[in-house]
Protein backbone atom coordinates (compact mmCIF):
# COMPACT_ATOMS: atom_id res chain seq x y z
CA UNK A 1 0.00 0.00 0.00
CA UNK A 2 1.50 3.33 -1.09
CA UNK A 3 2.02 5.98 1.56
CA UNK A 4 0.13 9.10 0.54
CA UNK A 5 -0.83 11.78 3.04
CA UNK A 6 -1.49 14.50 0.45
CA UNK A 7 -5.22 13.80 0.65
CA UNK A 8 -5.27 15.07 4.23
CA UNK A 9 -4.53 18.67 3.22
CA UNK A 10 -7.94 19.33 1.74
CA UNK A 11 -9.64 17.66 4.72
CA UNK A 12 -7.80 19.94 7.15
CA UNK A 13 -8.83 22.98 5.12
CA UNK A 14 -12.49 21.91 4.93
CA UNK A 15 -12.53 21.22 8.67
CA UNK A 16 -11.10 24.68 9.39
CA UNK A 17 -13.73 26.37 7.20
CA UNK A 18 -16.51 24.37 8.86
CA UNK A 19 -15.38 25.64 12.26
CA UNK A 20 -15.40 29.22 10.93
CA UNK A 21 -18.93 28.80 9.60
CA UNK A 22 -19.99 27.13 12.83
CA UNK A 23 -18.87 30.19 14.80
CA UNK A 24 -20.03 32.93 12.45
CA UNK A 25 -22.74 31.47 10.20
CA UNK A 26 -26.47 31.44 10.72
CA UNK A 27 -28.06 28.18 11.97
CA UNK A 28 -27.55 25.68 9.15
CA UNK A 29 -26.32 22.18 8.53
CA UNK A 30 -22.72 23.36 8.84
CA UNK A 31 -23.29 24.98 12.20
CA UNK A 32 -25.15 22.02 13.71
CA UNK A 33 -22.62 20.25 15.95
CA UNK A 34 -19.98 22.19 14.02
CA UNK A 35 -17.47 21.85 16.82
CA UNK A 36 -17.01 18.20 15.85
CA UNK A 37 -14.35 19.34 13.37
CA UNK A 38 -12.13 20.10 16.38
CA UNK A 39 -12.05 16.40 17.28
CA UNK A 40 -10.94 15.65 13.74
CA UNK A 41 -8.08 18.14 14.20
CA UNK A 42 -7.04 16.39 17.41
CA UNK A 43 -7.08 13.00 15.68
CA UNK A 44 -5.16 14.22 12.63
CA UNK A 45 -2.62 15.88 14.91
CA UNK A 46 -1.75 12.55 16.55
CA UNK A 47 -1.61 10.84 13.15
CA UNK A 48 0.69 13.47 11.65
CA UNK A 49 3.03 13.47 14.66
CA UNK A 50 3.69 9.75 14.19
CA UNK A 51 4.15 10.02 10.43
CA UNK A 52 6.48 13.02 10.85
CA UNK A 53 8.62 11.03 13.30
CA UNK A 54 8.59 7.77 11.32
CA UNK A 55 12.41 7.54 11.36
CA UNK A 56 12.37 7.11 15.14
CA UNK A 57 10.88 3.63 14.81
CA UNK A 58 13.78 2.51 12.61
CA UNK A 59 16.52 4.27 14.57
CA UNK A 60 18.93 2.24 16.68
CA UNK A 61 18.65 4.91 19.36
CA UNK A 62 15.56 4.23 21.49
CA UNK A 63 15.67 7.70 23.07
CA UNK A 64 13.42 10.32 21.53
CA UNK A 65 14.79 13.82 20.85
CA UNK A 66 12.36 15.62 23.14
CA UNK A 67 14.04 19.03 23.05
CA UNK A 68 14.14 19.10 19.25
CA UNK A 69 10.51 18.02 19.07
CA UNK A 70 9.37 20.73 21.51
CA UNK A 71 11.27 23.45 19.65
CA UNK A 72 9.84 22.38 16.29
CA UNK A 73 6.29 22.36 17.65
CA UNK A 74 6.81 25.73 19.33
CA UNK A 75 8.16 27.21 16.09
CA UNK A 76 5.21 25.87 14.11
CA UNK A 77 2.39 26.72 16.50
CA UNK A 78 3.23 29.47 18.95
CA UNK A 79 4.07 32.56 16.80
CA UNK A 80 0.62 32.64 15.18
CA UNK A 81 -1.06 31.65 18.44
CA UNK A 82 0.55 34.64 20.18
CA UNK A 83 -0.07 37.05 17.28
CA UNK A 84 -3.78 36.13 17.18
CA UNK A 85 -3.99 36.63 20.94
CA UNK A 86 -2.29 40.02 20.60
CA UNK A 87 -4.70 41.07 17.83
CA UNK A 88 -7.62 40.08 20.04
CA UNK A 89 -6.21 42.04 23.01
CA UNK A 90 -5.71 45.17 20.89
CA UNK A 91 -9.30 44.96 19.70
CA UNK A 92 -10.59 44.42 23.24
CA UNK A 93 -8.64 47.23 24.89
CA UNK A 94 -8.44 49.77 22.07
CA UNK A 95 -11.56 49.33 19.93
CA UNK A 96 -14.42 47.45 21.59
CA UNK A 97 -14.77 45.42 24.76
CA UNK A 98 -15.41 41.78 23.89
CA UNK A 99 -14.75 40.00 27.19
CA UNK A 100 -15.27 40.38 30.93
CA UNK A 101 -12.94 42.41 33.20
CA UNK A 102 -11.36 39.13 34.34
CA UNK A 103 -9.48 38.89 31.05
CA UNK A 104 -6.57 40.91 32.48
CA UNK A 105 -6.03 38.18 35.05
CA UNK A 106 -6.40 35.37 32.52
CA UNK A 107 -4.05 36.76 29.88
CA UNK A 108 -0.93 35.34 31.51
CA UNK A 109 -2.40 31.82 31.25
CA UNK A 110 -3.44 32.51 27.67
CA UNK A 111 0.07 33.67 26.76
CA UNK A 112 1.51 30.52 28.32
CA UNK A 113 -1.01 28.43 26.39
CA UNK A 114 -2.33 26.62 29.46
CA UNK A 115 -5.77 28.22 29.75
CA UNK A 116 -7.76 25.08 28.97
CA UNK A 117 -5.70 23.14 31.51
CA UNK A 118 -7.18 25.39 34.19
CA UNK A 119 -10.57 26.73 33.09
CA UNK A 120 -13.19 26.73 30.35
CA UNK A 121 -12.79 28.75 27.18
CA UNK A 122 -10.16 31.20 25.99
CA UNK A 123 -9.89 34.93 25.32
CA UNK A 124 -9.25 34.11 21.67
CA UNK A 125 -12.00 31.50 21.49
CA UNK A 126 -10.28 28.96 19.16
CA UNK A 127 -7.22 29.13 21.42
CA UNK A 128 -8.67 26.60 23.85
CA UNK A 129 -8.02 23.80 21.36
CA UNK A 130 -4.44 24.96 20.82
CA UNK A 131 -4.01 24.89 24.59
CA UNK A 132 -5.11 21.25 24.40
CA UNK A 133 -2.60 20.63 21.62
CA UNK A 134 0.18 22.03 23.81
CA UNK A 135 -0.83 19.48 26.44
CA UNK A 136 -0.77 16.68 23.86
CA UNK A 137 2.66 17.71 22.60
CA UNK A 138 3.99 17.78 26.16
CA UNK A 139 3.28 14.06 26.52
CA UNK A 140 3.92 12.96 22.92
CA UNK A 141 7.64 12.13 23.39
CA UNK A 142 6.78 9.79 26.24
CA UNK A 143 3.85 8.23 24.37
CA UNK A 144 5.87 7.49 21.25
CA UNK A 145 8.61 5.84 23.32
CA UNK A 146 5.99 3.70 25.03
CA UNK A 147 4.49 2.81 21.64
CA UNK A 148 7.88 1.70 20.33
CA UNK A 149 8.71 -0.39 23.40
CA UNK A 150 5.42 -2.28 23.46
CA UNK A 151 2.97 -1.59 20.65
CA UNK A 152 0.51 -4.23 21.82
CA UNK A 153 0.18 -2.62 25.27
CA UNK A 154 -0.10 0.79 23.60
CA UNK A 155 -3.07 -0.42 21.54
CA UNK A 156 -4.81 -1.71 24.67
CA UNK A 157 -4.08 1.53 26.51
CA UNK A 158 -5.26 3.70 23.58
CA UNK A 159 -8.64 2.01 23.14
CA UNK A 160 -9.16 1.46 26.86
CA UNK A 161 -8.40 5.07 27.75
CA UNK A 162 -10.61 6.32 24.93
CA UNK A 163 -13.61 4.29 26.16
CA UNK A 164 -12.96 5.32 29.77
CA UNK A 165 -12.64 9.04 29.03
CA UNK A 166 -15.65 9.07 26.71
CA UNK A 167 -17.89 7.48 29.35
CA UNK A 168 -16.52 9.70 32.10
CA UNK A 169 -16.98 12.91 30.12
CA UNK A 170 -20.54 11.90 29.28
CA UNK A 171 -21.21 11.72 33.01
CA UNK A 172 -19.52 15.09 33.53
CA UNK A 173 -21.62 16.55 30.71
CA UNK A 174 -24.78 15.32 32.40
CA UNK A 175 -23.68 16.75 35.75
CA UNK A 176 -22.84 20.10 34.14
CA UNK A 177 -26.50 20.44 33.14
CA UNK A 178 -27.72 20.04 36.71
CA UNK A 179 -28.28 22.89 39.14
CA UNK A 180 -25.12 22.38 41.16
CA UNK A 181 -23.56 24.86 43.62
CA UNK A 182 -21.19 27.33 41.96
CA UNK A 183 -17.85 25.71 42.85
CA UNK A 184 -18.82 22.09 42.00
CA UNK A 185 -20.37 23.29 38.74
CA UNK A 186 -17.16 25.14 37.80
CA UNK A 187 -15.12 22.02 38.57
CA UNK A 188 -17.40 19.73 36.57
CA UNK A 189 -17.57 22.12 33.61
CA UNK A 190 -13.81 22.62 33.63
CA UNK A 191 -13.12 18.90 33.64
CA UNK A 192 -15.61 17.97 30.94
CA UNK A 193 -13.40 18.95 28.00
CA UNK A 194 -10.10 19.11 29.83
CA UNK A 195 -7.09 18.03 27.74
CA UNK A 196 -6.34 15.22 30.19
CA UNK A 197 -9.45 13.53 28.73
CA UNK A 198 -9.34 14.82 25.16
CA UNK A 199 -5.83 13.46 24.70
CA UNK A 200 -7.50 10.07 24.16
CA UNK A 201 -8.47 11.28 20.66
CA UNK A 202 -4.88 12.32 19.98
CA UNK A 203 -3.60 8.95 21.25
CA UNK A 204 -5.93 7.11 18.86
CA UNK A 205 -4.63 9.31 16.04
CA UNK A 206 -1.10 8.23 16.95
CA UNK A 207 -2.13 4.58 16.77
CA UNK A 208 -3.70 5.20 13.37
CA UNK A 209 -0.41 6.76 12.23
CA UNK A 210 1.52 3.65 13.30
CA UNK A 211 -0.88 1.37 11.42
CA UNK A 212 -0.37 3.59 8.38
CA UNK A 213 3.43 3.39 8.66
CA UNK A 214 3.38 -0.39 9.08
CA UNK A 215 1.05 -0.78 6.09
CA UNK A 216 -1.03 -3.26 8.07
CA UNK A 217 -4.41 -2.21 6.68
CA UNK A 218 -4.48 -4.85 3.93
CA UNK A 219 -8.16 -4.17 3.22
CA UNK A 220 -7.24 -0.79 1.73
CA UNK A 221 -4.81 -2.16 -0.81
CA UNK A 222 -7.88 -2.46 -3.00
CA UNK A 223 -8.70 1.06 -4.21
CA UNK A 224 -12.40 0.23 -4.57
CA UNK A 225 -12.51 -0.73 -0.90
CA UNK A 226 -10.87 2.56 -0.02
CA UNK A 227 -13.29 4.62 -2.09
CA UNK A 228 -16.37 2.90 -0.66
CA UNK A 229 -14.98 3.28 2.88
CA UNK A 230 -14.31 7.00 2.45
CA UNK A 231 -17.84 7.60 1.13
CA UNK A 232 -19.41 5.59 3.96
CA UNK A 233 -17.30 7.29 6.64
CA UNK A 234 -18.12 10.78 5.36
CA UNK A 235 -21.80 9.84 5.24
CA UNK A 236 -21.64 8.54 8.83
CA UNK A 237 -19.89 11.68 10.06
CA UNK A 238 -22.48 14.00 8.51
CA UNK A 239 -25.48 11.89 9.44
CA UNK A 240 -24.37 11.55 13.05
CA UNK A 241 -23.43 15.21 13.13
CA UNK A 242 -26.88 16.20 11.93
CA UNK A 243 -29.18 13.66 13.55
CA UNK A 244 -27.54 12.97 16.92
CA UNK A 245 -29.03 15.56 19.25
CA UNK A 246 -26.93 17.22 21.89
CA UNK A 247 -23.47 18.68 21.54
CA UNK A 248 -22.19 16.69 24.51
CA UNK A 249 -22.66 13.31 22.84
CA UNK A 250 -20.20 14.14 20.04
CA UNK A 251 -17.92 16.63 21.79
CA UNK A 252 -15.94 13.95 23.61
CA UNK A 253 -14.74 12.12 20.49
CA UNK A 254 -17.52 9.65 19.68
CA UNK A 255 -16.57 9.64 15.99
CA UNK A 256 -12.87 8.94 16.56
CA UNK A 257 -13.17 5.27 15.48
CA UNK A 258 -14.79 6.49 12.25
CA UNK A 259 -11.89 8.90 11.72
CA UNK A 260 -9.50 6.00 12.33
CA UNK A 261 -10.96 4.02 9.43
CA UNK A 262 -11.49 7.06 7.20
CA UNK A 263 -7.92 8.34 7.51
CA UNK A 264 -6.49 4.91 6.68
CA UNK A 265 -8.74 4.77 3.63
CA UNK A 266 -8.03 8.33 2.50
CA UNK A 267 -4.25 7.85 2.75
CA UNK A 268 -4.27 4.53 0.87
CA UNK A 269 -4.85 5.93 -2.63
CA UNK A 270 -1.96 5.99 -5.05
CA UNK A 271 -0.51 9.42 -5.68
CA UNK A 272 -1.15 9.18 -9.40
CA UNK A 273 -4.86 8.81 -8.60
CA UNK A 274 -4.92 11.81 -6.27
CA UNK A 275 -2.87 14.25 -8.33
CA UNK A 276 -5.42 17.02 -7.74
CA UNK A 277 -4.99 16.78 -3.96
CA UNK A 278 -1.21 16.91 -4.38
CA UNK A 279 -1.36 20.11 -6.42
CA UNK A 280 0.31 23.18 -4.95
CA UNK A 281 -2.92 25.20 -4.46
CA UNK A 282 -4.58 22.40 -2.49
CA UNK A 283 -1.50 21.69 -0.39
CA UNK A 284 -1.21 25.41 0.31
CA UNK A 285 -4.81 25.55 1.54
CA UNK A 286 -3.95 22.76 3.93
CA UNK A 287 -0.83 24.60 5.06
CA UNK A 288 -2.79 27.73 5.98
CA UNK A 289 -5.62 25.84 7.69
CA UNK A 290 -4.03 26.41 11.11
CA UNK A 291 -3.78 30.15 10.47
CA UNK A 292 -7.42 30.22 9.32
CA UNK A 293 -8.46 28.42 12.48
CA UNK A 294 -6.52 30.44 15.06
CA UNK A 295 -7.14 33.85 13.43
CA UNK A 296 -10.85 33.44 12.73
CA UNK A 297 -12.05 35.26 15.87
CA UNK A 298 -9.80 38.35 15.78
CA UNK A 299 -10.10 38.66 12.00
CA UNK A 300 -13.89 38.50 12.08
CA UNK A 301 -14.00 41.08 14.89
CA UNK A 302 -12.06 43.56 12.79
CA UNK A 303 -13.98 42.63 9.63
CA UNK A 304 -17.37 43.22 11.24
CA UNK A 305 -16.21 46.48 12.78
CA UNK A 306 -14.51 48.07 9.77
CA UNK A 307 -15.81 46.29 6.64
CA UNK A 308 -19.35 44.92 6.94
CA UNK A 309 -21.60 42.97 9.31
CA UNK A 310 -21.76 39.21 8.88
CA UNK A 311 -25.46 38.43 9.02
CA UNK A 312 -26.08 36.69 5.73
CA UNK A 313 -24.44 33.86 3.81
CA UNK A 314 -23.14 36.15 1.02
CA UNK A 315 -21.47 38.33 3.65
CA UNK A 316 -20.01 35.27 5.38
CA UNK A 317 -18.62 33.98 2.07
CA UNK A 318 -16.95 37.35 1.44
CA UNK A 319 -15.54 37.35 4.97
CA UNK A 320 -14.28 33.77 4.56
CA UNK A 321 -12.52 34.60 1.29
CA UNK A 322 -10.98 37.66 2.94
CA UNK A 323 -9.82 35.47 5.83
CA UNK A 324 -8.21 33.00 3.41
CA UNK A 325 -6.46 35.86 1.58
CA UNK A 326 -5.27 37.36 4.88
CA UNK A 327 -3.92 34.02 6.12
CA UNK A 328 -2.18 33.43 2.79
CA UNK A 329 -0.26 36.67 3.23
CA UNK A 330 0.37 35.82 6.89
CA UNK A 331 1.88 32.48 5.87
CA UNK A 332 4.68 34.13 3.88
CA UNK A 333 5.20 37.24 6.02
CA UNK A 334 4.91 35.88 9.55
CA UNK A 335 4.33 32.13 9.90
CA UNK A 336 7.21 30.77 7.82
CA UNK A 337 9.75 33.52 8.68
CA UNK A 338 9.10 33.08 12.42
CA UNK A 339 9.30 29.32 12.16
CA UNK A 340 12.57 29.44 10.21
CA UNK A 341 14.06 32.02 12.58
CA UNK A 342 13.33 29.93 15.67
CA UNK A 343 14.64 26.73 14.08
CA UNK A 344 17.79 28.46 12.81
CA UNK A 345 18.53 29.87 16.25
CA UNK A 346 18.01 26.44 17.79
CA UNK A 347 20.25 24.73 15.24
CA UNK A 348 23.01 27.31 15.73
CA UNK A 349 22.98 26.80 19.49
CA UNK A 350 22.97 23.03 19.04
CA UNK A 351 25.81 22.98 16.49
CA UNK A 352 29.26 22.17 17.92
CA UNK A 353 31.43 25.23 18.37
CA UNK A 354 34.74 25.61 16.58
CA UNK A 355 37.75 25.24 18.90
CA UNK A 356 39.62 28.44 19.72
CA UNK A 357 42.95 26.75 19.01
CA UNK A 358 44.31 24.08 16.74
CA UNK A 359 44.18 20.58 18.15
CA UNK A 360 47.72 19.14 18.02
Amino acid sequence: MERNTDTLYILRFIAAIMVVWYHFGSPTFFSYNGGEAVNFFFFISGFVMIVANARYFKSENTEFARKEFYVKRFARIYPLYFLALLAQAIFHYCIKTIDTPTVKYRLIFEVLGIERWLYVGAFNAPGWTISCEFFFYLFFPFLIVYMRKNEKKYKTMAWGYFIFTYCLTLVLSYLSELHLPTIPKLVVTGLRLNPVFLISIFILGMLCGKVFLDRKALFFRNQINSLITVILCIAIVFLVKFYVPGYYVLANGLLSPVYFVMVLAVTSFKKKDTAFFSSKPIVFLGDISYSIYIFQAPFMNYFKMFVMPIGTWPALIVATLALIAFCSILYFTVEMPCKNLILNLFNKRRAPKEPDFAVL
